[in-house]
């Protein structure tokens, strides 16, 4: 059952994944095999989240901006705290599913968050169990390598990509079938046959 819920994010927000194909290296392709504590910048980005209503935002990326040098692939390329509020009754995990919309690519996904939790903290650990999100798990990156976040790497001297971060609430404590050589692909169709509600947040990056 999906009851989908598009909002336009208020105040700041976050990331989590790459890019491959025109934005990454050459031969990368999306065919892949297939409790966190929030910290302080998590919780206050929650502030802004409109009342009762599913919302997703993150301290360091404000809705339709640039993404910081932080979160890209010439900076850091550590992913952003994300926080949320009030997903939909019922909810048993979450799921996030960071894609670059312009060239249509997976960059990566984060499953089996668990209900509990209201955010992930920022520089979520590059591992299939993640350490700082105890219980949820990630598939390979776009380099079918990383695990977990790859930020934004687009060619250089082209028009900006938007890149998006899709937060589901999910009707399962964990995704059915999914283990560890699940790839991004795979587990993009466990989670959208599972979604009780989604809420995305956008941002652009250029290099």
């Amino acid at each position: 059952m999906r009851r989908a819920l598009f909002v336009s994010v208020l105040g700041a927000l976050g990331v989590l994944g790459a890019c491959s194909g025109d934005d990454g290296p050459s031969g990368a392709v999306d065919a892949s095999t297939d409790g966190a504590t929030t910290d302080a910048s998590t919780i206050d980005a929650a502030i802004d989240a409109p009342a009762g209503v599913f919302s997703l935002t993150s301290a360091t990326i404000t809705e339709g901006m640039p993404f910081p040098l932080v979160h890209i692939c010439d900076g850091a390329n550590t992913s952003p705290a994300l926080s949320w509020t009030n997903p939909p009754a019922g909810t048993m995990s979450f799921a996030i599913i960071f894609t670059d919309n312009t060239n249509p690519l997976i960059h990566s996904v984060i499953y089996d968050i668990p209900a509990n939790l209201t955010g992930l903290p920022a520089n979520v650990q590059k591992a299939y169990a993640p350490n700082n999100v105890i219980g949820a798990h990630q598939t390979t990156g776009y380099d079918n390598t990383t695990r977990g976040y790859l930020g934004p790497c687009p060619p250089p001297a082209n028009a900006a990509h938007t890149y998006e971060f899709a937060l589901y609430a999910l009707s399962v404590p964990t995704l059915p079938g999914a283990v560890m050589n699940t790839g991004r692909a795979a587990a993009r169709t466990a989670i959208l046959a599972n979604d009780l509600a989604m809420v995305s947040l956008t941002a652009t990056a250029d290099r």
